[in-house]
């Protein structure tokens, strides 16, 4: 048979890169014969024209290949020839000797199948194939100079001789195949990845925000430190192969090869369903799928049944999203900015599952069992750990925050679509198993990652910045949620985020709600029962608020007896009523003594952990071996669902102990120990009291009733506190003040001020997504006052806190081990300038300890009385001297009608302060009145009006003397004084 074409010398180059190869292929070329684009048809090919433009560096088995071309006989030859021509027609050139193979035609051809018919016209013109006798691993080029994978632009694409590679993500799913097979699944993803390039070069889409967010691309120069393209996920095993982690094109093209030609598409039995793209990248999957279509070129079918993420996620059982706050205790200033976490809620389904077996995703740097010292707070600021996605329980999270770090939980419900939670399940399924982020403490936390999580899902184009650069809050992180307007499945508009006023309550914070309750019940019974056994009851009461466990232990045994007796002397009418106090008591003093043994589990936890000499389990107690171990884990789906995937920390640790080596305890961590253990023994003896009397007196008393009871009080209460509650945090605050300032030396001049804060909520501040109104935290917070004039202002003075905190939380009396535990604390650091005085700069480093001598519920008001010290260094251009000193203070805060958020507040300090090279004191006192009045919120924007009155005094005290000229005397005290009025406007 004699073949005959139009254009002879197309045939010659034809001839000249054919080689002879294998038996021909029984596959028929039918799939691979699309039309020509457009962009390639008006193009002439160097097939077409006869002549070469092959770079002889790049294809030097190419040329001079007339020689060895086989004989033109046969229908095998002539088929084969034939599939090459479609191929031509359609853009591809296969170009080298090793294509004289059927087997590989028809992977070129199989590879173009792949894609959607309007895809397989790509743009570009012609696309060259070029194959080398040199073998690379997967047979592909690495853009290397000795592997180059394009030349001549993007006209011609490289392919090697198959070699196995070294690249565990690309190969992890291929175990199943034959070395063939392997070979044949690289050469089709070959055909896919030039051809998606090509469309990825004209169309952009690695360039959509839709594509970029999933992997988190930035962007050079998007963010500080960022010099080139980088993913902010950093795990290989999140990219289809190592060579997507270069771009975010890359990334885009190396997962359409194992989108389009997945394992199964070889054989269907080489990969479990659960481990095939489909069902492990649904985010990529609908972004590329939603490219493609939206530029026109065809429906991807990119969705599966996946049994092992459908049980998982029970989508037609989910409610709604929750985002959670574990709030700052108020006593330990390392927990203090807060930490986020995300909860999916079901309802209720044929299966039924405890509340402690309820799903939450937490954000966490994993830092394995490494010791708390400076070079985990170092390693925690400079990207020493990552951020890591875990689907844990409500029971491993409820014994982690509210029982051992005794840390209230509030919650915020997220409104979302009904699509954008389908994706949210979709996305924590797959950054549970490949998504790691750096860690960075102020820049990249727990409330990036639910931002970097949320943006992955959203739709239409929304999208929520980080509300910072070099410093993102979780409190800030929920003001920022708070202001994207969006439309709820209910098809209503409204904020993204609002408070859901039911906390999950702390041990410690329920201890605080129960020792009111439980006083209020005692009052209760007065009048009710025999005032001789209601005596003796509040006598055996003071015995249980003894801070001493066994005492409490040997009051719990007594207190059966005594509660029968009480209900026993009570009349036939007020019987139910005083069964019903009685049994309130009994439960509230039981949650108090629960509060008690947590407290002490964290205690004990603490001394093992400072006692460990050395860890040794199979995670080596390292943060990156614990890395390792958990990528491992989630390779492969099918050995994951064989294996429990939930991270508990606490667990972990607590394994850890039983085996590894410690050192003895010191004496005082040894009286700590004895003294858990003996508040462990009255934790049992009083449930064993509860459940006596439960079973017994008080068994008429419906449980489900007392406890429905008292979770709507609870609820109530939330609810009345956060409706007079101001709905930002003290982040990110700017405040313009204009007054009048009454200096001693000339007369009164104006002043403006302008006051800003990286974080500035004072004691006593009602904020949904603040901390706790007990703590005061102010970080960065400056005040620049300047006198307006003709020309430039003068500058009057300067102030900035660079960190302070202050605290009112105490223990409960039961808890509190010293006097310290009932006293609040607070310490400062400060820098301001003056240029009235003779020295006008000043630092200032002082602590103090507070006694609170007022205070109401959520301290809306409260009195405070400090005793501390503070440090001055004081300097001008020409000297520099140091000061010390004790200081007193008096803080009070008064609660105004109406809104919650509005307050009259005073402040006062004294200070006599000795100054190196004086021969006296200088004494320093200064004090202000301020009123803070919420006038509310107009759409966005809300408005806080800051009426302030200020004085300052800086002298000498002295005796009075008498003149002998002259009756008068001089007073006490000389010094310059400082007055100022002013009214600040604050607007959020």
């Amino acid at each position: 048979m004699t073949l005959r074409f139009p254009r002879p010398r197309g045939l010659l180059l034809l001839l000249s890169v054919l080689a002879t190869g294998g038996p021909a292929s029984a596959s028929a070329p039918g799939d691979a014969r699309a039309t020509l684009d457009a962009h390639a048809g008006s193009s002439t090919s160097s097939a077409e024209s006869g002549e070469s433009t092959v770079n002889p560096h790049a294809d030097s088995h190419a040329r001079g290949m007339e020689g060895d071309a086989p004989r033109m006989d046969g229908p095998d030859t002539d088929a084969l020839l034939s599939r090459v021509h479609v191929l031509e027609r359609q853009g591809l050139l296969p170009r080298g000797p090793g294509w004289w193979d059927a087997s590989r035609v028809a992977d070129v051809e199989a590879g173009l199948a792949a894609l959607p018919p309007a895809m397989r016209r790509f743009p570009g013109g012609a696309l060259e194939l070029v194959l080398h006798d040199e073998s690379a691993p997967l047979g592909l080029g690495d853009g290397t100079p000795e592997r180059p994978d394009w030349s001549e632009g993007r006209a011609r694409f490289h392919l090697y001789r198959h070699q196995p590679s070294t690249d565990r993500r690309a190969m992890v799913r291929l175990s199943r195949l034959t070395d063939a097979e392997v070979e044949r699944l690289w050469r089709r993803r070959a055909v896919v990845h030039a051809v998606v390039q090509r469309w990825d070069d004209a169309l952009g889409w690695s360039r959509d925000a839709r594509w970029r967010r999933l992997a988190g691309w930035l962007a050079p120069f998007e963010r500080p430190l960022v010099w080139k393209e980088q993913a902010r996920i950093h795990y290989a095993g999140a990219f289809s192969r190592a060579l997507g982690q270069r771009s975010a094109s890359l990334d885009l093209v190396t997962f359409a090869e194992e989108l389009l030609v997945p394992v199964e598409s070889l054989r269907e039995d080489a990969l479990g369903i659960d481990d095939r793209v489909r069902c492990q990248e649904f985010s990529k999957a609908r972004a590329f799928a939603e490219l493609v279509e939206s530029s026109g070129l065809g429906a991807l079918s990119w969705r599966a049944p996946c049994p092992a993420f459908d049980a998982w996620a029970e989508l037609d059982l989910l409610s709604h999203f929750e985002v959670l706050l574990v709030a700052a205790t108020g006593r330990q200033p390392e927990s203090l900015f807060g930490h986020l976490l995300l909860r999916p809620v079901w309802r209720e389904g044929p299966r039924v599952r405890g509340p402690t077996f309820e799903r939450v995703v937490q954000l966490v740097a994993l830092t394995g069992m490494e010791a708390r010292g400076l070079g985990y707070v170092v390693k925690g600021m400079t990207g020493g750990y990552d951020t890591v996605f875990l689907t844990g329980t409500m029971g491993d999270l409820a014994h982690e925050a509210l029982e051992l770090e005794q840390r209230t939980i509030r919650r915020f419900h997220l409104r979302l679509t009904r699509g954008e939670e389908a994706r949210m399940l979709e996305r924590v399924w797959e950054l549970e198993r490949r998504g790691y982020l750096g860690y960075y403490f102020f820049t990249d936390n727990c409330a990036t990652a639910l931002l970097f999580l949320l943006n992955g899902v959203m739709e239409h184009g929304r999208e929520v910045r980080a509300p910072g650069t070099l410093w993102v809050l979780p409190t800030a992180t929920l003001d920022a949620l708070a202001r994207v307007e969006v439309l709820g499945k209910d098809g209503r508009a409204g904020p993204l985020l609002a408070l859901v006023p039911d906390a999950f309550e702390s041990t410690g914070d329920r201890a605080v709600r129960a020792n009111a309750a439980r006083e209020a019940a005692l009052s209760s019974l007065e009048g009710k029962v025999e005032a001789r056994w209601l005596a003796r009851l509040r006598d055996l009461e003071g015995r249980l608020q003894s801070p001493e466990p066994e005492a409490r232990r040997e009051a719990y045994q007594e207190l059966p007896a005594l509660v029968r007796a009480v209900l026993g002397s009570a009349e036939e009418g007020a019987r139910r009523s005083a069964r019903e106090l009685l049994h309130a008591y009994v439960a509230h003093a039981v949650r108090m003594e629960r509060a008690a043994v947590d407290r002490a589990e964290g205690v004990r936890l603490r001394i093992e952990r400072a006692r460990l000499l050395t860890v040794k389990t199979a995670l080596e107690g390292s943060a990156a071996a614990g890395i390792r171990e958990r990528q491992r884990v989630f390779e492969r789906e099918d050995v994951l669902q064989r294996k429990l995937a939930v991270l508990d920390r606490t667990t972990l640790f607590q394994q850890a102990l039983a085996t590894a080596p410690r050192r003895l305890p010191t004496p005082e961590e040894l009286k700590a120990l004895v003294r858990a253990d003996r508040t462990e023994a009255a934790f049992a003896a009083a449930t064993d009291a509860q459940g006596e009397l439960n079973d017994g007196v008080l068994a008429e008393v419906d449980p489900t009733a007392f406890l429905a009871e008292d979770r709507r009080r609870k609820v109530e209460a939330e609810s009345a506190w956060a409706a007079s509650a101001m709905r930002d945090s003290g982040a990110a605050r700017t405040v313009v003040s204009v007054g009048m300032d009454f200096p001693d030396v000339g007369g009164p001049r104006p002043v403006v001020s302008v006051r800003t804060a990286g974080m500035a909520e004072a004691l006593g501040d009602a904020r949904l997504h603040g901390f706790q109104s007990s703590s005061e935290l102010r970080v960065l917070d400056g005040e620049l006052s300047v006198e307006p004039r003709w020309g430039l202002p003068r500058l009057v003075s300067t102030d900035m806190t660079l960190v302070g905190y202050r605290t009112l939380q105490r223990d409960l009396p039961r808890f509190r081990e010293s006097a310290w535990d009932s006293l609040g604390w607070g310490a400062e650091a400060r820098v301001a300038s003056d240029a009235s005085r003779s020295l006008p700069y000043r630092a200032t480093v002082q602590a103090e300890a507070l006694v609170v001598v007022d205070e109401a519920e959520r301290f809306s008001r409260f009195t405070a009385l400090g005793i501390g010290g503070l440090a001055h260094v004081h300097w001008s251009d020409a000297m520099l001297t140091p000061a010390a000193g004790p200081r007193l203070s008096l803080a009070h805060r008064t609660g105004l009608p109406g809104f919650g958020a509005s307050a009259v507040r005073v402040e006062a300090a004294y200070a006599p302060t000795w100054r190196v090279g004086d021969s006296h004191l200088t004494h320093e006192a200064a004090a202000s009145l301020q009123m803070e009045w919420w006038l509310g919120r107009a759409g966005p924007f809300g408005v806080l009006l800051t009426p302030r009155a200020q004085v300052r005094w800086e002298g000498t005290l002295s005796p009075p003397v008498r003149h002998a000229s002259r009756s008068a005397s001089s007073s006490w005290w000389s010094g310059t004084t400082d007055r100022r009025l002013a009214l600040g406007v604050e607007v959020r």
